[in-house]
This record gives structure tokens, C-alpha cells and sequence, in this order.
């Protein structure tokens, strides 16, 4: 859930004894935040997940990739869609290989129902500074009883007590950060932690308080940090904001036969630096070919998305990445595309004797693709590629082996 939407909870159930000054500007906090929501209206944004792991001990540096989704905020839902797909699906139907924190998640993982029995108590704790901005800081504690906040553990999700803090800017009367550390002392953690930050962001005609970035940092009992840092940007106003997107039902294409093997050519460039898993990708078939009842002409655009672009460092450096083809079109021709990366296959080829690199050895031409297959039920086409850096030229070329339905 939205993580405005907790503020308000958080802070709309707090009620105290005579207020002091602090939390009577902490109620006024209360109500510029009420104001915000009610004037809200439906929103996207594009979402930008970076994800890592790292061996904090010796701070190691151990995968990491980013994520590119679209997500849709409808009253106090989130619904997410690929970039460029107007079908827009809850969360958990959005596939995302592991990695970081956990999957996608939403703003910090809350549910509506994070204070469902009780509110926290507030105290005032002086002042708090976010990257130069000073403010009035006001702790909290929610016990284990009145707590609904959730943590994933294995194949379980477990209820935890936690702790946070505010900082609230004194002149706005605006949220500046929220921290949230869950007590950790039932869970295969060493710490879970969150920190979302707050600005002003125009939707249509004006300017409401959102959340601009989140932290997630979970560390396990082996001193392995799983971070994700998830910013939302080019954010807008449904053009109908009354009608929420809902998962659409999509027209069955008609789909090619199993067992064809096709030639593609990359038709988009893929590099670690600029891509993201999300983001669109296409080919072009290299060679035609005839089969029962259809000829599908050379050139013909065959498009997906990339579902997998990681950066891992053991052994030793290198990325894996998956691509996704769903529909082949030419014409005014779609198709349905469900196949299986098999080639070329990665190869090592020894040059003439007479040729030599600076160490008199000889010189290896590799040629190919590295396929993993460790997944064989994988949807989508996985490969390696070992080098310092990954830049996918267009016109790499791959043989992919049509499937039948499942």
C-alpha cells in the first residue's frame, strides 16, 4: 500500500494527554496530510527499483540489477504494468526474479491495516536532518499486540513489532522522512529497515506531499544485505481518474506452430548502464520460413520485454540476462511468440598458430551464446555473458525454438 496512506493511519489514531506545543504541531502535521489525501486524485508514475546484495562485513559488492515497472495508484491500491503495457495486474502477478530486499514490493511493504488496534505513542525527540533540511523529530513504538506491519521470512510472512521516527519540516508542517527498524528478535534477521522520503510532486493542476524514494535494507544472520532503493518519476493524472485500471483480459493471438527453429537478429541494444528488467525489447527474424497454413516473411518484429539484466561478482564477474518474446507481428499480422532460447551455442575456436596476443599465447575467438539452463521451466531465454561490461550490440544474433500452449 501507498505509504501516505500509513502516515495518515499512523497519525490520525494518535490522540494524547494535554498536548505540548511539539505535538500540537504534529496535529496540524495531521491535517495538512488529510487535506493532501482528500485532494489526491488517481495517479502513475514510472518506478525505478534499484536492487543489491552485498556482503556487509567486508561491504562486498555481490549482484545487483534495477527494475523499470509502471504503477498505477488507485485510491489506496497499487496496481503495476510493464512499461509501455496498459495491462496493469496486482503485485504478486508481476514476476520478478529474486533479488535485493525481495521482489517489487510496494512503498515499504504496508498494508492498510499496519494500526488496525491501536495507534503508537509519539514523543517528541528534539530535532532531525534529511540531506541538509532540518526539522522537529517525533519517535514511536508499536508493541507486537497492535502491530500489523508483516515480514516476508522464507515462505512465511510474520508479524513484528517496530519502532520508527519522523521528521517533520516546522514551517510547512510537512513530512520530511519516515524510518521504520521492525524488531527482529523472532525472525532469521539481523535488522529490516525502511526509510521512505517525502516531496512535492504535480499531478495535473497541483501539487500534493508523496513519497519520492524508499529504502528497504534487510540483513541476514549471515551478514548478507539485501538493499532495494525505489524512486517513482514522470508521474500524471489518469485522464478519467474515476475509473481504476484493472487486469485486462487479453485477445488470444493465434499461435505459431511447435518445433520451428528461428533465427533472430536484436533489433534493441541492451547495456547494465541503461536497461532495466521491465523495459521493452525487440528482434527481427533473420531467415523466412513456411510452415502449415503461414509464411512469416524475413525483417518480421518479434517484441517482449527483458526480464532479467544482473551484474553478479562470484566467481567472477559477469551478467546474466533473460529475454521474453511474446508476440511476433508483420503486416498487419500478430502472432502469438512462446519459444525457447537454444542457440547459437557458445563456442571457442583457436585462431591460426601464427596469431598471438602480447603474451605469445594464442588468440581464442568466442562465438555464441552462453545459455543457462539451470531453469528449465523458465518462461523466458536466460544467458550469461562474461565480460567487464555488458553492452549487447544490435544484430546479436540467436535461434530460438518455437513451443506449443501449455
Amino acid at each position: 500500500m501507498s505509504s501516505w496512506l500509513l502516515l495518515f493511519l499512523l497519525l490520525s489514531a494518535w490522540k494524547g494527554p494535554q498536548p505540548s506545543p511539539e505535538i500540537v504541531r504534529l496535529n496540524q502535521v495531521l491535517e495538512r496530510m488529510g487535506e493532501n489525501l482528500e485532494r489526491l486524485p488517481n495517479y502513475t508514475c514510472l518506478e525505478t527499483i534499484d536492487r543489491s546484495i552485498r556482503q556487509t562485513a567486508k561491504d562486498k559488492l555481490l549482484v545487483r540489477d534495477r527494475i523499470h515497472l509502471q504503477v498505477a495508484f488507485i485510491g489506496f491500491e497499487e496496481v503495476f504494468a510493464w512499461p509501455g503495457s496498459a495491462n496493469f495486474e496486482p503485485r504478486a502477478a508481476i514476476q520478478i526474479a529474486p533479488g535485493g530486499a525481495g521482489g517489487i514490493g510496494s512503498w515499504g511493504g504496508w498494508s492498510r491495516n499496519v494500526l488496525r488496534s491501536s495507534a503508537p505513542a509519539f514523543t517528541y525527540a528534539g530535532e532531525c536532518a534529511v540531506e541538509g533540511r532540518r526539522g522537529m523529530r517525533y519517535d514511536f513504538h508499536v508493541p507486537w499486540a497492535s502491530s500489523a506491519y508483516t515480514v516476508g521470512a522464507g515462505n512465511r510472512r510474520l508479524v513484528v513489532p517496530y519502532a520508527g521516527t519522523l521528521c517533520v519540516n516546522p514551517s510547512s508542517l510537512e513530512i520530511i522522512r519516515l524510518e521504520v527498524r521492525a524488531e527482529v528478535a523472532h525472525l532469521p534477521f539481523a535488522a529490516v529497515s525502511e526509510t521512505i522520503d517525502y516531496g512535492r510532486v504535480r499531478i495535473g493542476s497541483a501539487d500534493f506531499l508523496l513519497p519520492q524514494s524508499h529504502t528497504l535494507a534487510m540483513t541476514d544472520l549471515e551478514g548478507h544485505e539485501g538493499r532495494n532503493v525505489t524512486t517513482l518519476s514522470a508521474c500524471r493524472q489518469y485522464a478519467d481518474d474515476s475509473a481504476a485500471p484493472v487486469p485486462q483480459q487479453k485477445a488470444e493471438e493465434p499461435q505459431l506452430p511447435a518445433g520451428i527453429y528461428l533465427n533472430l537478429k536484436l533489433e534493441t541494444p541492451i547495456t547494465f548502464d541503461q536497461s532495466a528488467v521491465g523495459d521493452p525489447v525487440s528482434a527481427r527474424l533473420d531467415r523466412a520460413f513456411h510452415a502449415t497454413g503461414i509464411s512469416v516473411p524475413k525483417g518480421a518484429l518479434v517484441s517482449g520485454h527483458i526480464r532479467r539484466i544482473e551484474e553478479r561478482y562470484q566467481p567472477e564477474k559477469h551478467y546474466l540476462v533473460g529475454l521474453d518474446f511474446s508476440t511476433l507481428s508483420f503486416a498487419d499480422t500478430h502472432l502469438s511468440f512462446r519459444a525457447r532460447l537454444v542457440g547459437p551455442q557458445l563456442r571457442f575456436e583457436r585462431r591460426p598458430d601464427s596469431v598471438t596476443n602480447l603474451n605469445n599465447a594464442p588468440v581464442i575467438d568466442v562465438t555464441g551464446l552462453e545459455i543457462d539452463d539451470s531453469n528449465p521451466l523458465s518462461p523466458f531465454g536466460v544467458f550469461r555473458v562474461r565480460t567487464g561490461r555488458l553492452d549487447l550490440a544490435r544484430g546479436l544474433p540467436m535461434i530460438w525454438q518455437t513451443q506449443g500452449r501449455e
